[in-house]
């Protein structure tokens, strides 16, 4: 940050990071026995607001990189706006590898054209909860909604001492930033 962002009180964005998203392929064993909580079959990258026409061309052709995974990509590849204007990338199928492999190929094109600023989250669904992982903070966090504007916060305190050691999991609880209505 140069000196004219301090003076006039200007923050950058941290930067995505994508390399722990590959953690939740080896603790999704623990997830599924230790939990009893089978994945979803859903599982989204969350973006901030981006207008510009720079990026819808961006995103068609991340669309057509996923498209041309062929048979070995079994995930089911959509896009949604949701009413806060944040950008979903929802990824439908039985395969969390998949998820994880197209979520991060997304992520990467993103950072590639310049929007590592624009990747807030990854969300996945396990049973009941959904798992996030806060690309600003490399670290995952469970949320668990139990209706309007409510959550167990006990569960997620249990699920996040069951992860601990199997994925790297965000200490701070205050940061654990619920994501309501998820259209996963």
């Amino acid at each position: 940050m140069g000196l004219f962002d301090t003076l006039f009180g200007r923050t950058r964005m941290t930067p995505g990071k994508t390399d722990q998203l590959f953690a939740l392929s080896t603790a999704q064993l623990d997830i599924e026995a230790k939990l009893d909580s089978p994945y979803g079959e859903r599982a989204a990258l969350v973006l901030r607001a981006v207008d510009n026409s720079s990026y819808d061309a961006l995103q068609k052709e991340m669309n057509d990189l996923l498209s041309m995974n062929g048979r070995d990509f079994t995930a089911h590849v959509t896009a949604q706006t949701d009413n806060m204007g944040f950008h979903w990338l929802i990824f439908r199928g039985p395969n969390l590898e998949d998820a994880i492999n197209g979520l991060h190929m997304a992520a990467d094109l993103l950072k590639q054209a310049g929007y590592s600023d624009s990747l807030l989250a990854a969300m996945f669904r396990f049973g009941d909860w959904y798992l996030i992982y806060s690309y600003r903070r490399a670290s995952f966090y469970p949320f668990m909604p139990t209706g309007s504007s409510r959550r167990n916060e006990s569960r997620e305190f249990r699920i996040r001492q069951t992860l601990d050691g199997a994925l790297p999991i965000e200490k701070d609880p205050e940061r654990w930033y619920p994501l309501w209505d998820p259209p996963i």
